[in-house]
C-alpha cells in the first residue's frame, strides 16, 4: 500500500481580490480601446474571488525581461517549496533521511540545476537520493507528478517526497493584448504543495493512469518569447473535454460510487466536468479552490485533494487533471 501523508501548501504574501485584478486589467488594457470592454465578462465569470501572487500588482504593469522573470521564479519557488516541505515534515514527523526520492513538478520557470537539487541542499537530504525534476505537464502535473512518484515508491523502500510549485503570475505580459493573456490575468495564481508517499497512511493511492490525445499540441502550452512565456489556450478545450473525456473514463473506469477530485482549471472546465460526470457532489471543493486561489496549474488539483482530506471526507475517489499535450492524468484513491 502507498499512501499520501503530510499534504501541505504555501502561498506568497500578496493576496489580491478579483475586483483589484479587474481594475488592474482595465488600467493596462484600456489603451487598446473598446475591444477590452468586450473582455470584461472574463473577469466577472471566472469563478475567482481572491488569489496569491509573488509581486505587488504595480510590478505586473511594467515590461520585464525573461531573465528578470526567471530569477524571480527561482527565488520565490525555492522559498515556497522550502516552507511547504517544512510543514510536510512537521506533520509527518519525518526527516530528510527518511526520503529516498524527490519529485518536483513545475511549468512556469526553468532552472539548471533544477528545483529538486535546490531543495536537497536546503534540507540536507542524503547524497544518493533519487531526483526527478519535471517540466511542462501544466495543469495535469498534479496527477502526473503523483503518478511518477508512485512508480518510484513501488521500486524503493524509503518514502518519496512529491512537490508542485507554480508561479503563473510571472508569465503575464502587459504589452500583449490577446484573449489568452487577458484570461491569464483573470484566472491564474501562485503557490506550492508538497506531500510524502509512504507505506502507511489514510489516503491510499490505488493506481494512476494517463492518456494523450495525439494531434492536440496546439490546444494549450507556452510560446517562448524574448520577454517570457506567452500563454496558449484554444477556445475548443471545454468542448473537447465534454466530447472526448467520457471515452477515456470508459477505458479507465472509476470504481462504483467514487467521488471526483477535479482540477479547478476554470469555470468552463468545471462546467464541462459537471455535464459528463454522474457523481459531482464534491465539485464544490474544486469551486472553492478556484475561488480562493485561482488556477495554480499543477498545484490546483492537489489543493482540492487537501481540502477534501481536511473536511474529513472518506471513501473511493477518482482524481482528474488535464493539461498540455493534450493530456489527461487520472488516479484512484481511497481515503479512510
Amino acid at each position: 500500500m502507498v499512501s499520501i501523508i503530510g499534504l501541505s501548501s504555501s502561498f506568497p504574501k500578496n493576496k489580491v481580490s478579483q475586483q483589484e485584478i479587474t481594475k488592474f486589467g482595465k488600467s493596462i488594457f484600456s489603451k487598446f480601446g473598446k475591444d477590452f470592454d468586450r473582455m470584461l465578462p472574463v473577469y466577472e465569470n471566472s469563478g475567482v474571488e481572491t488569489r496569491y501572487i509573488v509581486n505587488e500588482l504595480e510590478w505586473y504593469g511594467k515590461e520585464h525581461s525573461w531573465k528578470e522573470r526567471n530569477l524571480l521564479f527561482k527565488k520565490n519557488a525555492i522559498n515556497l517549496l522550502k516552507d511547504s516541505v517544512a510543514k510536510t515534515f512537521y506533520k509527518t514527523k519525518k526527516n530528510p533521511n527518511d526520503i529516498g526520492a524527490i519529485v518536483v513538478v513545475n511549468s512556469t520557470g526553468i532552472l539548471t540545476p533544477s528545483l529538486d537539487v535546490e531543495l536537497i541542499n536546503q534540507f540536507d537530504f542524503n547524497n544518493d537520493i533519487k531526483k526527478l525534476p519535471i517540466f511542462g505537464y501544466g495543469c495535469a502535473g498534479g496527477v502526473l507528478g503523483l503518478t511518477r512518484g508512485l512508480e518510484i515508491k513501488r521500486s524503493i523502500k524509503k518514502s518519496v517526497l512529491v512537490c508542485n510549485v507554480e508561479l503563473c503570475s510571472l508569465t503575464f505580459r502587459p504589452q500583449i493584448f490577446s484573449k489568452s493573456n487577458i484570461v491569464s490575468t483573470a484566472l491564474f495564481g501562485d503557490g506550492a504543495t508538497s506531500y510524502i508517499l509512504d507505506d502507511i497512511g489514510n489516503c491510499e493511492v490505488i493506481d494512476c493512469y494517463e492518456y494523450l490525445w495525439k494531434g492536440t499540441t496546439h490546444f494549450m502550452g507556452w510560446n517562448v518569447e524574448n520577454d517570457g512565456l506567452g500563454v496558449v489556450f484554444d477556445k475548443i478545450i471545454p468542448e473537447f473535454i465534454f466530447n472526448r473525456l467520457p471515452d477515456i473514463l470508459k477505458e479507465y473506469p472509476p470504481d462504483c460510487n467514487s467521488g471526483y477530485i477535479l482540477h479547478s482549471g476554470g469555470m468552463k472546465i468545471i462546467q464541462s466536468y459537471e455535464k459528463i460526470l454522474n457523481n459531482c457532489k464534491y465539485i464544490k471543493f474544486s469551486r472553492d479552490v478556484l475561488a480562493n486561489f485561482g488556477n495554480i496549474s499543477s498545484a490546483s488539483v492537489i489543493l482540492v485533494l487537501k481540502k477534501i482530506i481536511e473536511e474529513n471526507k472518506k471513501g473511493n475517489f477518482y482524481m482528474i487533471a488535464l493539461g498540455p499535450g493534450f493530456t489527461a492524468g487520472m488516479s484512484k484513491l481511497r481515503i479512510n
